[in-house]
């Protein structure tokens, strides 16, 4: 774009801006109390698409529970939670599913591993106390 074509462009847009001016702010322009000043400020970027939300229902929650109860390992029972939750909302319903309390600042990596440390940890740790083969 070169140098004339970008001048009338913001000229364009400088009389449009005055345009939309109130009637209480050009009177303030003709007093001799303000002055005019221009000012380059970012545009804010505004999302127009609604954010997805998945809902789970208890269902869901349910089977992930059955098959966190299943799971052998913490590290097995982080897959099974990645596999089926995707964000920090539907982690939070599953801790509350599971009576897990989180902080609304909590990250969701301490999210997952609060839930699996309530269900497999505290079923791994129960066999290794009495002796169980896990």
């Amino acid at each position: 774009m070169n140098h004339q074509t970008t001048l009338k462009n913001y000229l364009t847009l400088l009389v449009s801006l005055v345009d939309n001016l109130s009637d209480a702010d050009l009177k303030k322009i003709d007093s001799e109390d303000y002055e005019f000043s221009l000012k380059v400020v970012k545009k804010s970027i505004k999302k127009n698409e609604p954010k997805e939300k998945r809902i789970i229902d208890g269902s869901t929650l349910d089977l992930i529970i059955g098959e966190l109860a299943l799971a052998e390992t913490r590290e097995s029972g982080v897959t099974i939670i990645e596999s089926h939750l995707k964000g920090k909302p539907e982690l939070e319903l599953l801790a509350k599913h599971v009576e897990v309390a989180v902080m609304a600042n909590d990250k969701i990596s301490k999210i997952k591993d609060a839930i699996v440390d309530s269900t497999v940890g505290a079923r791994l740790r129960s066999g290794a106390i009495q002796g169980k083969k896990i």
